[in-house]
């Protein structure tokens, strides 16, 4: 048989027909939905099902977090002694905890011999620093470095660091480094050694004199802090800086990353948030390196900061808030409860260049 044929066979043979089968086709259509018919209807049986699955998820959630809670205090109460607060056992246990090992404890050994040498810096200079973060957290939980944290977490006020800084620049035995970090839109200041080969350092964030301490006050800093990240987001004149993320302050081109960051500081004066020490009720971690996304709370009442403490840190005496509880709750909540990062804490140093030649003969001196 022909195609022509086959054809011929296929097609109605009368306009009876063609008419009949044209209804056919109607009625079958009728009883097809239209496409935003159909979307209608697995929109709302998929929103069915989310509903349900949130639900679950929810109450799966809730009961996990109290058969943790319930856990916890199961451990706790057989752990302390008799006679023992519950916060007393917990810090007992957290300085019972075995120390980091290998190449990771020179670092913090090292680091600890540095902040020593630090303290005496600013004690004889008349400039005060504190512990913050997860160094504060060390020093009043651990009483040292927490075994998997790697780096050293320090607050000063902004003239103070200024200060330091052409301190420094007299000084051989160590150096300061001011870079620009595009990760995280902030200003990254370091203190180290003048030996290349060491890696040990001092974060320094730097504080300004808040007018209050209140939290609508920070938030119109966190609001500005924002604004900066997308104005340079927007600065096409900066996309030197994406393929160079840690941009040294002294480099070509850094004058015009620097003065984003003096026009959101002079934002944060002309607002009202940040003033002269004169006039100030309390204490803000500066736009400088103020993270707007992670940070819950980031200003603090002069009580809660001023006179500093002093507290102990791998046999290092330094410098603490004088509330350090305020400090610690503020940022972890609950920082006597178990830790989740034990396995994820961002490594600031690489472990495996711990243990290269020179680096690790730069650490060897720092062997206990």
């Amino acid at each position: 048989m022909s195609l022509k044929d086959a054809v011929k066979r296929g097609l109605p043979s009368s306009y009876a027909q063609l008419s009949a089968l044209g209804e056919s086709v109607d009625a079958i259509r009728s009883q097809m939905l239209t496409a935003s018919e159909a979307r209608q209807i697995h929109d709302e049986l998929h929103w069915d099902i989310s509903v349900q699955l949130l639900g679950e998820i929810r109450a799966l959630r809730n009961e996990l977090d109290a058969h943790d809670s319930q856990m916890k205090m199961f451990a706790w109460e057989n752990y302390r002694k008799e006679n023992e607060s519950i916060d007393d056992a917990k810090k007992r246990f957290y300085r019972s905890l075995p120390k980091a090992t290998g190449g990771m404890r020179l670092l913090q050994l090292g680091c600890a011999k540095l902040m020593g040498e630090f303290d005496a810096l600013c004690r004889e200079n008349g400039l005060q620093y504190w512990a913050v973060y997860g160094t504060l957290l060390g020093a009043i939980r651990h009483g040292g470095f927490i075994p998997w944290d790697d780096d050293t977490d320090l607050g000063m006020m902004r003239s103070d660091i200024e200060r330091l800084i052409e301190i420094v620049g007299d000084d051989d035995r160590y150096r300061i480094t001011v870079v620009y970090d595009r990760c995280v839109t902030c200003k990254q200041i370091r203190f180290l050694y003048a030996d290349t080969d060491n890696p040990c350092f001092l974060d320094l964030f730097v504080y300004d004199w808040a007018v209050s301490p209140d939290r609508q006050k920070a938030e119109e800093l966190r609001g500005l802090r924002a604004e900066l990240a997308e104005e340079i987001e927007r600065d096409n004149a900066l996309s030197f800086w994406g393929p160079s993320p840690y941009y040294p302050d002294a480099a070509d081109g850094a004058d015009r990353i620097r003065a984003h960051f003096e026009g959101c500081r002079q934002k944060s004066r002309d607002c009202g948030v940040v003033c002269d020490k004169e006039k100030a009720g309390g204490i803000v971690w500066a736009v400088d390196n103020l993270n707007c996304s992670r940070t819950p709370w980031y200003a603090y009442s002069l009580e809660d900061t001023f006179p500093l403490k002093r507290a102990m840190f791998e046999g290092v005496e330094i410098n603490v808030p004088a509330n350090a509880d305020a400090y610690l709750r503020s940022c972890y909540g609950d920082y006597l409860d178990l830790p989740k990062d034990i396995h994820s804490h961002f490594q600031h140093v690489s472990h495996d260049d711990l243990e290269a030649g020179a680096t690790r003969d730069a650490l060897s001196g720092f062997a206990e």
